[in-house]
């Protein structure tokens, strides 16, 4: 017997709809993480029940685990996120040609919607704790950062592009022993 799903997609995004559905048809990797996210949201939906009564770190492990996959669907389904290739990560790994050239970057991201700023970190800068209101886009031009959200760790490099769902608590931390300097967008 399969319960209804308290947190569906449809439900969470209606504005979306419509392209849940197409991304279900057109891409086997929306579609895979579509089907897990469910098998996750089913399984909290039965701990919240009371059906079952796993640990409490086990509880708050899944439910990380289902705000993981759906900041992903919604990237796919923002298009922030290609539906094409199956990813882990929330990192297009050399998405921009070395030497990155900042003005390319900047003109990639303004035809999807984002704008484009230049930061400079010192060695061991963190920003600790960010959030913001709007999706955001991060690019390494030359150095090393780390990006830490979910509970999870992305080592960015020269090229490599991370994107951040609106709302989410992340850290960016140079981890570079010189200077780190980087893009940052919001859409």
């Amino acid at each position: 017997m399969e319960l209804a799903h308290h947190r569906d997609l449809a439900q969470e995004f209606p504005e979306f709809k419509a392209r849940i559905h197409e991304l279900k048809l057109e891409s086997p990797v929306f579609r895979g993480l579509y089907a897990e996210y469910q098998v996750v949201d089913n399984e909290v939906y039965r701990i919240e029940q009371a059906i079952e009564t796993p640990s409490d770190d086990y509880t708050e492990e899944l439910k990380r685990r289902r705000v993981l996959f759906k900041d992903r669907l919604y990237g796919m389904l923002t298009g922030r996120i290609p539906a094409e290739y199956d990813s882990d990560e929330f990192v297009v790994r050399r998405k921009f040609a070395q030497p990155v050239d900042p003005a390319a970057v900047t003109r990639d991201w303004i035809k999807r919607g984002f704008s484009c700023r230049a930061c400079t970190d010192p060695p061991g800068q963190v920003w600790r704790d960010d959030v913001h209101d709007t999706d955001e886009l991060v690019t390494v031009v030359d150095g090393c950062l780390e990006v830490m959200m979910h509970g999870e760790n992305w080592v960015l490099g020269p090229g490599d592009e991370l994107y951040l769902p609106r709302g989410i608590t992340h850290t960016v931390r140079n981890l570079h022993a010189g200077t780190t300097r980087w893009l940052y967008g919001y859409d």
